[in-house]
């Protein structure tokens, strides 16, 4: 009977949708980013950090937004 590769897969299937990039990072500044997200690894860390950025803009774009909204009072 050949071997069977059940692993793969799930290697593949984990990085679908991802791009793989090498870059240079301040050790202490990841380490406290890390520790700031609760985040179990320095991949998570990155990953939560990119979703954080999205979110300040998306956040931002809704403030303006309500500060453009005339609000009656309402008691």
């Amino acid at each position: 009977m050949p071997p069977t590769h059940s692993a793969a897969p799930r290697r593949y299937a984990s990085r679908r949708g991802k791009v793989r990039k090498e870059f240079w990072l301040d050790p202490k500044a990841l380490r406290r980013a890390q520790t700031l997200l609760g985040a179990e690894t320095e991949r998570e860390t990155v990953e939560l950090a990119l979703d954080l950025v999205a979110f300040r803009q998306e956040l931002g774009q809704g403030l303006r937004t309500l500060a453009g909204l005339e609000l009656d009072r309402r008691d």
